[in-house]
């Protein structure tokens, strides 16, 4: 075996790299300090998400639209009313229809129509748009009320 020794130079010790050493109480602090940002940023994001989907799937926006195509094009009744002198439209577009217990309204966007929204008996912050169709000649869109409390009725 060979045992070689590395001169120093001029009697200087070789210098050491110091190692900082925290304590126990900085290590908690540290874990602490890091928790809570990840808990801020948890609640930052779930404040951020809606608060509830429009609707469970999209076999239930087809349901919705095949319902609101077929009042338009006359394959479901839906009766003409007055709602000037001189103007009529269909029934559910002034007062919408009700599919499995929910109130939907609808608006043909281009053409003059007398849903809420239309009317502005209501604005864009107190409806919830379920669908928007841009498939046909007019867009159709399809939105449900919001009651006072931020949920859907």
């Amino acid at each position: 075996m060979i045992n070689v020794q590395l001169p120093t130079f001029a009697g200087k010790k070789q210098a050491t790299t110091p190692v900082l050493r925290i304590g126990l109480n900085t290590f908690w602090l540290l874990f602490v300090v890091e928790a809570l940002v990840v808990v801020g940023m948890l609640l930052l994001v779930i404040s951020l998400l809606p608060a509830q989907a429009p609707l469970s799937g999209s076999a239930d926006y087809a349901t919705v639209r095949e319902a609101i195509v077929g009042r338009l094009n006359g394959s479901v009744a839906d009766p003409l009313i007055d709602v000037a002198p001189g103007v009529t439209a269909h029934a559910s577009n002034v007062r919408g229809f009700v599919l499995n217990g929910e109130t939907y309204y609808y608006q043909l966007e281009g053409k003059r129509g007398f849903d809420p929204l239309s009317r502005g008996a209501v604005d864009q912050s107190q409806i919830e748009v379920v669908l928007r169709d841009d498939g046909g000649p007019m867009p159709l869109v399809i939105y449900r009320l919001k009651s006072k409390d931020g949920t859907t009725d």
